[in-house]
């Protein structure tokens, strides 16, 4: 019989335990290793967990950032090594194994114990001679590897180069000279959809494409500098949304340490791509960590990455309201006293945000194209800006805004998102922090909330948004972080 979770986090009858599954390599082997903070056995499975945790310590921090910086929750899990008995766990390989932290009570199955946490773990070590720590970090961590190492090889001039990457639709790249002799370039290193157009210093030039292969041949040698508009990376269908494109590259990029379909929570990220249709693209040409890339794409429409406690990959975007129902938080959930305000965000008057990124910036091309289409070749943004000007008047804001560099490929998509960020940041936003009872257990990272409390204007409901978790699973207390 299914056990009532929620119920449970206010059942003063409760004996709660936190088990820990954590896999090391010992000898070589990997090895899985069943620990506690009470006395516990999965009668099941006929395992007995060593209760040699400490409750304490297990408090994982969940973060959004406020300028769409990749979010990545961590902490540590402190052992008791009192008399020295697990030394020798420090010369074990525990360095990108995968670790599980589950809250239940004594009496239930394993099988009956929620997840709260599933990740990395980072390394170990000893901070007191009684005590190992185990650093866990999310999954995230893993994409913080090389998007790609794979470079063209051969015998030509461009032997060491990287082979280009191209995802959505890309204006003006420069392609890799991959054959002088026939003339050849790429793209991509792997099927493409299309190549719009090829121009050798501005100018439209004949070309042969092999999209499956993410090349063109030139028809004839070139005067100067050859760029290429491209519909790029396409394994069976060609993508250019945020979510498709980050998801795409997470479980096919990265090298040995990239995500599987399992790391991803597809329902959250088909609703997300529902809701954000933008086209976008990026070319990648150099060395670029898997992380950032993907934190790029996502920031071109105000998300960010976020791992869940089930370790499934999200986008998440502070958005106010937030999509979703509202979780009402009040005085009854606010630990006396314990409500403050973290941070007052600067009001902003103006937003302006860059598109279609031309990604071969060409001065002063002497060939005869239109006017036009050279000062086009010569800028690397087109903008817009969404302002308001009485909020600009009433706080005296003259500045120009600092663009916001995004790859959208659209005017109407970048005025929208301007405009979105204008009418989030016009009037004045506030972090407010406090610690919640058991009942706040169960939020989740960019959850809508409605927020009452006498204090700071929020007397009346207020919509917000949660930023900020930090379960302390010993007592069942959470700092929470909510910007409103």
């Amino acid at each position: 019989m299914a056990v009532d979770f929620t119920a449970w986090l206010t059942d003063p009858t409760a004996i709660r335990c936190v088990i820990v599954e954590a896999v090391a390599n010992v000898s070589g082997s990997d090895t899985t290793r069943y620990l506690s903070t009470k006395n516990y056995a999965d009668t099941v499975a006929g395992r007995i967990y060593d209760p040699i945790v400490n409750a304490e310590s297990v408090q994982l921090i969940e973060r959004m950032s406020l300028d769409s910086s990749p979010s990545m929750s961590f902490g540590d899990i402190e052992i008791y090594n009192v008399d020295g008995s697990l030394d020798s766990w420090l010369t074990d390989i525990w360095v990108n194994k995968s670790i599980t932290v589950l809250v239940g009570d004594v009496r239930w199955l394993r099988a009956d114990f929620t997840t709260i946490f599933s990740g990395t773990i980072d390394d170990i070590d000893s901070r007191a001679r009684d005590t190992l720590n185990i650093k866990v970090r999310d999954k995230l961590q893993r994409l913080n590897t090389p998007l790609t190492e794979t470079t063209l090889g051969g015998t030509s001039v461009n032997k060491n180069e990287l082979i280009p990457l191209c995802f959505g639709e890309c204006f003006n790249v420069s392609p890799l000279l991959t054959n002088p002799a026939t003339l050849e370039y790429k793209v991509h290193g792997a099927a493409i959809e299309s190549i719009i157009e090829v121009r050798d210093n501005g100018v439209p030039v004949s070309k042969t494409v092999t999209a499956a292969q993410g090349k063109f041949t030139l028809s004839a040698q070139p005067f100067g500098q050859v760029t290429a508009s491209v519909q790029g990376d396409k394994p069976s269908a060609w993508d250019k949304t945020v979510s498709k494109l980050v998801q795409r590259i997470v479980t096919g990029y990265g090298g040995v340490n990239k995500l599987v379909s399992g790391d991803l929570d597809t329902v959250q990220l088909a609703a997300f791509d529902t809701a954000n249709t933008q086209p976008i693209g990026i070319y990648i040409s150099d060395r670029e960590n898997t992380l950032s890339v993907c934190n790029r794409i996502a920031a071109s429409v105000g998300a960010q990455l976020v791992m869940s406690r089930l370790g499934k990959l999200q986008l998440l975007k502070i958005e106010l309201p937030a999509s979703g129902s509202a979780f009402s938080i009040d005085t009854n959930d606010i630990i006396e006293n314990s409500l403050s305000i973290s941070q007052k965000i600067p009001v902003k008057a103006a937003f302006k945000v860059n598109y279609d990124q031309n990604w071969t910036v060409q001065e002063g091309l002497q060939t005869g194209i239109p006017e036009e289409h050279k000062d086009m070749y010569a800028l690397e943004w087109l903008s817009v800006t969404a302002q308001d000007s009485t909020v600009k008047t009433n706080y005296s804001l003259d500045a120009e805004p600092i663009p916001v560099d995004t790859l959208l490929l659209t005017e109407s998509d970048a005025t929208a998102e301007a405009t979105r960020l204008l009418n989030l940041y016009k009037t004045p936003r506030f972090v407010v922090t406090f610690t919640g009872t058991a009942r706040l257990v169960e939020l989740t990272l960019g959850q809508r909330v409605t927020l009452t409390y006498p204090r700071f204007g929020l007397d009346s409901a207020k919509e917000g948004q949660v930023i900020g978790l930090s379960i302390d699973w010993s007592n069942l207390t959470v700092k929470c972080e909510v910007i409103v």
